[in-house]
């Protein structure tokens, strides 16, 4: 199976780190995000050209952590120093650190990755680097300390109120999984639906999508990374809830039940009979929030205090595994992916990506609909009620509002769709203010003649196609 070596995307993130790590001042950067989502990848990039010292921090004691990363700053400096090699204590290491960024002409820079390990056996770590920060700043050292970490929490109290580092940190990165238009980028040559659908699957984390054989078929890759015994990610999901839970099964049934199509609190403790009522489950769904696996959605037209929520799973991935996978779990483990795929995930398949598909397209107001409407989106969600269902809102800068509509489907979009449209947004009380309307719909198969007839004669309504959706992906 042949996988990508080939960086993709991060363009603002890149330049963000470089500019940071140019600056002729002391730096301090946080970077996290969740497992597999190419922060390693990315640090290295940015730091590859420049004076590095890059240690990968593991789960061992603190004296081995240290003993690891002095052999590290031994091999940067490329002769043996008997005061490094006595050296037993962090403060005194990262000193050494100091002095070497000091004899320089240009700036240091220190990475330590998965920096939480460290500090789960040397509790005094964060304030041993304030200390050592400090006096680079008092001095002017050139010295750019990096930390990263995929404990999205502990890196977020890392830097939070009274804590040792809080104000210090000169850039803060929480990276996120890549937009569909990057994940798109893996795939330059197969059709704009099928990346569109490779989206669908694999999501936005880079350790999936390089995984994957772009001179294969999607179904091959299917088969190839998640349905065949053995398979690189045939166990991932359960992977990533082992990483970061002790006692995972409550959290996947809940996934699970997410996956299936239960968006509300009710339909999750209908498919969860483990968990009693809504303040049991609250507890869960707020971890996995916390780890990114779970979005919670609000009405754009709800009450600031409202209960008008709807709970998606935050990684297409999880949400294709925990859909197709989970509960053929047996066909997988004999050896039955080719059947599963004919007779489950194909039939099924356009279904899945309806809600995607909407995804893909507040991704597409939130970052790249200027060109259509002049403007940048400031709000982008969806809005529902009891009888009515929007798929985008949003509101621009300029003022105006867009309501918005997604279709997955294998024909194409006309008249009635829009007017459909118009109906429901007019039973809600969202952008009521607003001098302007913007009616965008977003197509897989086209629009009918009428429709685009229609749109010919009005600015405000933007018919969108795959081909306006990746317009700016190579291919």
């Amino acid at each position: 199976m042949a996988t990508s070596s080939r960086f993709v995307g991060r363009r603002k993130e890149m330049a963000a780190i470089e500019k940071e790590l140019d600056r002729r001042r002391p730096s301090l950067l946080a970077v996290y995000g969740r497992r597999r989502v190419g922060k390693s990848t990315l640090l290295a990039r940015a730091t590859g050209d420049r004076p590095t010292i890059y240690y990968q921090a593991t789960k061992v004691v603190g004296s081995m952590n240290l003993d690891l990363l002095r052999k590290e700053i031994g091999d940067f400096v490329g002769e043996r120093d008997p005061l490094l090699e006595g050296i037993e204590q962090w403060e005194a290491l990262l000193s050494y650190v100091i002095s070497l960024a000091g004899g320089r002409s240009e700036p240091l820079t220190l990475v330590i990755d998965e920096f939480p390990y460290i500090c789960e056996t040397v509790k005094a770590l964060p304030s041993i680097l304030q200390k050592i920060f400090d006096t680079a700043v008092a001095d002017g050292i050139p010295l750019n300390l990096v930390l990263c970490g995929s404990q999205i929490a502990f890196m977020e109290e890392l830097l939070g109120e009274e804590n040792p580092l809080r104000g210090r940190q000169t850039l803060e990165l929480n990276l996120e999984p890549m937009p569909y238009r990057d994940a798109a980028e893996f795939f330059p040559d197969w059709s704009l639906v099928e990346r569109l659908s490779a989206y669908g699957v694999f999501g936005g984390m880079p350790y999936y999508l390089q995984l994957c054989d772009p001179e294969q078929s999607l179904r091959q890759n299917i088969l190839d990374v998640v349905l065949d015994p053995g398979a690189p990610l045939s166990n991932e999901a359960f992977n990533v809830l082992q990483a970061e839970l002790s006692s995972p099964t409550r959290y996947a049934t809940i996934l699970q039940a997410v996956a299936s199509g239960c968006t509300t609190t009710g339909e999750i403790l209908g498919r969860t009979r483990e968990i009693s009522d809504s303040r049991a489950l609250a507890p869960y769904i707020k971890k996995l929030e916390a780890l990114r696996l779970i979005r919670i959605t609000r009405s754009l037209d709800a009450a600031p205090r409202g209960r008008n929520r709807r709970y998606y799973l935050a990684d297409p991935f999880l949400a294709f595994w925990f859909r197709f996978c989970t509960p053929n779990s047996s066909a997988i483990a004999t050896g039955h992916g080719e059947e599963l795929y004919r007779d489950v995930i194909e039939a099924q398949f356009s279904d899945y990506m309806g809600e995607i598909f909407e995804w893909i397209g507040r991704q597409y107001v939130s970052h790249y609909a200027t060109r259509q409407l002049s403007t940048a989106a400031g709000e982008v969600g969806k809005i529902w009620g009891s009888d009515y269902d929007i798929d985008i809102a949003a509101t621009l800068l300029d003022g105006s509002v867009l309501y918005g509509e997604c279709k997955w489907w294998s024909r194409k979009v006309g008249e009635n769709v829009l007017d459909q449209l118009k109906e429901d947004a007019a039973k809600t009380d969202y952008g009521d203010d607003a001098d302007t309307v913007h009616w965008m719909l977003i197509s897989r198969s086209g629009f009918t003649d009428e429709l685009r007839q229609r749109s010919s004669h009005c600015d405000t309504l933007h018919l969108v196609t795959p081909a306006d959706l990746l317009c700016d992906a190579p291919g």
